[in-house]
């Protein structure tokens, strides 16, 4: 018996609605480069809020037992899904964690580092590889332009450390965000 069939199942408006949430959610996140079966599997623990197994997850999304294996592998590496085994049972469940803020904190950190680190380390990388006494326009150019990119990431890094270094310091981010957001609705 699969995870979903011991409980009540939701009005066809309902799956409806969670379905055309999963196809935008994958939509929306291959275009930032993330896996469409990743952000499907997200979105379909994210939306139900309930946990699922494997074969719940194949059977909703229509995806292979490997593509599914991959994908809840990666989402845990992400910290976005957990997985756990009911007391007496041999199949892992897998849940999302439920707070849409702490999950978002989680991607971004996780984009950063994948991401932003990476290019931050090739743009001084580059940077380096242009000999010190090159006085010709190209290299000035390069440097000039090099560098100026390293300020805006710098700036991006000086905003995450803001907002997103720490589950405090996005947890105080998003109240000053609300509190913002709640006095300009009122305006």
């Amino acid at each position: 018996m699969s995870e979903s069939q011991d409980r009540p199942q939701p009005s066809k408006q309902v799956t409806e609605a969670q379905d055309q949430f999963i196809l935008e959610w994958g939509r929306m996140s291959s275009s930032w480069g993330i896996n469409r079966t990743m952000a499907q599997i997200h979105a379909l623990l994210l939306v139900t809020g309930q946990p699922h197994s494997v074969d719940d997850l194949i059977e909703r999304l229509h995806i292979s037992r490997g593509n599914a294996s991959m994908n809840l592998r990666d989402l845990i590496d992400w910290g976005i899904i957990q997985r756990f085994r009911k007391p007496g049972d041999r199949k892992d469940i897998y849940i999302s964690d439920n707070d849409i803020w702490h999950v978002f904190a989680k991607v971004v950190r996780e984009r950063k580092r994948r991401e932003i680190d990476p290019t931050i380390s090739a743009l001084k990388d580059c940077l380096a590889m242009i000999p010190e006494d090159e006085k010709s326009e190209e290299a000035q150019i390069l440097r000039d332009r090099l560098n100026t990119l390293l300020d805006v990431f710098a700036m991006i890094d000086m905003v995450f450390d803001q907002a997103f270094a720490s589950d405090e310091a996005f947890k105080l981010a998003v109240e000053s965000f609300q509190g913002s957001s709640d006095k300009s609705s009122k305006t």
